[in-house]
Order: structure tokens, then C-alpha cells, then sequence
């Protein structure tokens, strides 16, 4: 019975804001005066947020300041029913009120709108909203061209310019809607896999905003940012967790992985992978470093693994799902890394933190390291060393100097592997000097840490190395 009333209760409320919402619509269409349509906005956003209306009474006739303190105030509870009713409610009226705002508000009124009440009747819907659709109502203005609309066009665009650096950015706009898909409270009775084309759509239109604002956009509108607020944040919430937090949280991380995961695939696939690296290179090392200055490589791996503030560095790549940009993000990493001057040891538990969990989990990963990253992609040698010591040693360097773990047997596997392509026929004939050197490298690499007991007792391994010299010594 209590289900039941609560279901009658929220069918009630949107049919009240449905009724609310064409109300205010037809006062927007028909005002005569800019403190007309002001008290209109302000008799709906009272019931969706708390607001001071005394800031916006200075700026009133006083036949609109009587209507504004007249105005009954709902309780939280009230109000709190309303936003959930005109964001997610069935049939939800924001898309709808949006557009009047984006485009009848402001081509009639908006530039008459005193700053005070522009912040706490017009900007509130949009910066206090629910981002998942406040960034999908927004984005498409960016690019509005009229269609046939008497709609002031420049003054759309960069209106909806405003907005987007308001809710987006300086209210932290991109960490709010990966928290929102993390929400118990929002989206409780969805799995991730029931999120993911809802995340999927969201990300795709957040990565377009920088191709989408003009080209004299405010420079906060790129992908750096978008990027810098996804890390920074995640890392925040990381540091900041309690232990009693940590159920909770888990089911948060869950949320803030998906989109933070298709927004940098989005990014990828944009082609702005180097600037996505470019922070994520920055944010990554200075964990990393925070540990190393402190721990010793025997326990580095179990302190990470149950480190709270490490678990987003942890989970990240195997929230990626788009193969193309779990390679663009692996590709630009190690060549980022090496710009930065990184020493081995951080390599290593750079791409361990990042790659260690989908690196033993994905065959296509583990390919991706093994196969095409020592065979046909062409690395800076430090690269070459990183991609040895994580993919085929596993195992921490020593000293900066390249050791392999215990293990033998995928290290003989690799370097075989290496050698039957280096000493094929084809391969020595048609392969560039530059990609024969590189592969040659990396089995060189590779047979300084084979004894000799374990080459002589691989035939396969001698007879390679004999057959790659002699078509080699035909060439010359």
C-alpha cells in the first residue's frame, strides 16, 4: 500500500509540474514586460531550489515585489519531489522548458534581465539541474543556425556558451555527471549494463563540445578540461573516502568509471588523445611518485591494490571498452612517459597501475603489448625497455636495470616470437631498416636476460638467430 501511494503521490506532482511548465511557457510567449516574465520564472524555480528572492526585489516594480513575497514557499520535501518530477519524471518538461529558455527567453528578454535575476531565475534551471540532461539540452544550441526562426542566433550560441562554462565547468559540471551515474538515489534500480547507452550518448556529447563551441569559444570549452575535472575530481573522492564510505562508494566508482570511460574513448576517437594523455600522464605520475618516495618495490603492488585512493588508477583502462582507444591511450602513455623524462622503475608501475588488471585479464591487451608494440609499432628505446620489463619480465626493474621475474617461460615464448618474425624471409627483405632495428633491439633485450642454459636447450631459438644471419648476410 505504501509503494502504491507513493507511486499516486509522484503521479500527481508531474502532472502538476506538466501543468506548471505550460503555464510558464505561455506567460514566456505572451509577456509584455521583462518583470512579467521574471516573476514567472521565479514562481517555478521556488518550487524546484531554494532561492533568496529578496536579491531580485531591487531590480521589481512594486506591483511584481508583491507578487514575489506572496509567492508560498514549498518544504524540502515538496521541493525535492518537484526537481525529481521536472527533470526525470515521466514525461519530464525540461528538454521542453529549455528550449523556450534558449531560444524565446533569450531572443526577447534575456539581455534586459538584470544580473541578479538572471543568475536566480533563468541560470538556476540549467546550473542547479540534473547535468545529465542539462548537457544534453545545451549542446545542440551550440550549433543552432535559426531553421527559419526569428531566434537571434549569435545571441543563442553564445548564451548557450555561457551556460555550458557555468554548469559544466566552474560548477565542476563533467565530475557531476559521472557522480550521477554512480547515484544509488537517481538510478537505483539500474544495472551498469542498463546505464551504458545512457552514458554512452551523454559522453559522446560532452567529448563534442570543443568541436562544437565557435571558434572564439571560451578556452575553458576543450578537451583539457573536460579531462583535467574527470581525473582530478575521481582523485579528490579517492583521497577523501573513509572506510565507512567504502560499500557505498564502490557502487559510486562503478558510475564515475562508465562515463569517465566513454567520455575518454569519445575523446580518443576525436583525436585529441594527446591532450587526454597529456593530464592523465600528469595526474597518474604524481600518484605513482607519491608512492615510490615512500614504499619498496617487494610491497608496491599489494599497497596499491589496497590503497582507496588508488582504486580509480586501478580501474580505469578496463572501464574503457573501445579497443581503438584503449591502443591510442597505451600508444600516447609511453611516449608521454618519455617526454617527461621518466625513470624505469616509474614506468613500470605507471603501466602496471593502469594496465596490470586488463594486461591478465583481455588477451587483446595482452596481444597488443606482446605482438604489435614490439613488432610493428617503432617505440623510443626507453619505451621498448618499459614494454619489456611490464609485458614480458613482469616484474619491477632493480636499480633502473632491466630484471625478469621468476618466471621463464613467457620470456623464451616472446623471444621466440620475435625471432620467428625477425627471421623470416620476408621480413628481412621488405621491413624497413628502422623496424628491423627496433625488433632486433627487442630481442636483444630480451636474450640478455636468457642464460645460457635455457638457450641451449631451445633448438628453436639457435636455429632461428642462424636463419635470420643468413638471409642477412645474402642482402649484403
Amino acid at each position: 500500500m505504501e509503494a502504491e501511494g507513493g507511486a499516486k503521490r509522484r503521479r500527481e506532482v508531474e502532472n502538476r509540474i506538466l501543468e506548471k511548465v505550460g503555464q510558464i511557457i505561455s506567460e514566456i510567449k505572451s509577456a509584455k514586460h521583462v518583470d512579467q516574465l521574471i516573476c514567472s520564472l521565479h514562481s517555478l524555480a521556488l518550487l524546484l531550489f531554494p532561492l533568496d528572492s529578496s536579491l531580485i526585489l531591487p531590480t521589481l516594480d512594486q506591483r511584481f515585489k508583491e507578487q514575489i513575497l506572496s509567492a508560498k514557499i514549498p518544504s524540502a520535501k515538496e521541493r525535492k519531489e518537484w526537481w525529481q518530477a521536472f527533470y526525470r519524471g515521466r514525461g519530464a518538461p525540461f528538454p521542453t522548458f529549455a528550449r523556450v529558455l534558449l531560444l524565446d527567453a533569450v531572443s526577447d528578454w534575456l539581455a534586459c534581465f538584470p544580473v541578479s535575476a538572471k543568475k536566480l531565475v533563468y541560470d538556476v534551471f540549467f546550473v542547479n539541474g540534473l547535468a545529465t540532461e542539462v548537457v544534453q539540452a545545451l549542446v545542440p544550441f551550440l550549433q543552432y543556425n535559426g531553421n527559419g526562426s526569428v531566434a537571434d542566433v549569435n545571441a543563442v550560441q553564445s548564451n548557450t556558451e555561457r551556460l555550458l562554462v557555468l554548469c559544466l565547468l566552474e560548477n565542476d559540471g563533467v565530475l557531476q555527471i559521472a557522480k550521477e551515474f554512480g547515484s544509488s538515489q537517481l538510478y537505483e534500480d539500474f544495472s551498469n549494463v542498463q546505464l551504458q547507452p545512457l552514458a554512452s550518448r551523454v559522453a559522446q556529447i560532452v567529448a563534442s563540445i570543443p568541436d562544437k563551441a565557435q571558434p572564439k569559444a571560451p578556452a575553458l570549452l576543450s578537451s583539457q578540461q573536460i579531462t583535467f575535472q574527470l581525473l582530478h575530481g575521481a582523485q579528490e573522492r579517492d583521497k577523501n573516502l573513509s572506510d565507512e564510505e567504502s560499500t557505498s562508494y564502490n557502487f559510486e566508482l562503478d558510475g564515475i568509471l562508465l562515463f569517465t570511460g566513454e567520455t575518454f574513448s569519445r575523446i580518443c576517437r576525436r583525436g585529441a588523445s594527446e591532450v587526454l594523455l597529456g593530464e592523465l600522464v600528469s595526474h597518474v605520475l604524481g600518484h605513482i611518485r607519491s608512492f615510490l618516495s615512500s614504499s619498496i618495490d617487494s610491497v608496491m603492488a599489494d599497497l596499491l591494490e589496497s590503497d582507496s585512493g588508488s582504486q580509480f588508477w586501478l580501474k580505469i583502462m578496463g572501464a574503457i571498452k573501445d579497443p581503438y582507444a584503449v591502443e591510442r591511450i597505451s600508444e600516447q602513455l609511453l611516449r608521454q612517459l618519455s617526454i617527461e623524462h621518466t625513470t624505469d622503475t616509474e614506468a613500470y608501475w605507471i603501466l602496471w597501475i593502469l594496465f596490470n588488471r586488463i594486461f591478465n585479464n583481455q588477451p587483446a591487451v595482452r596481444s597488443l603489448f606482446l605482438d604489435k608494440f614490439l613488432l610493428w609499432k617503432i617505440f623510443p628505446l626507453c619505451c621498448l625497455r618499459w614494454i619489456i620489463q611490464f609485458a614480458v619480465f613482469e616484474c619491477p626493474p632493480v636499480s633502473n636495470s632491466l630484471t625478469k621475474g621468476r618466471e621463464t617461460h613467457g620470456l623464451l615464448d616472446t623471444t621466440q616470437h620475435l625471432m620467428a618474425v625477425w627471421s623470416r624471409q620476408e621480413f628481412v627483405q621488405s621491413a624497413p631498416m628502422e623496424q628491423q632495428a627496433y625488433v632486433t633491439a627487442a630481442i636483444g633485450l630480451c636474450m640478455e636476460r636468457i642464460s645460457k642454459e635455457e638457450l641451449d636447450n631451445s633448438k628453436d631459438l639457435m636455429h632461428l638467430i642462424l636463419q635470420g644471419l643468413d638471409w642477412r648476410a645474402l642482402l649484403i
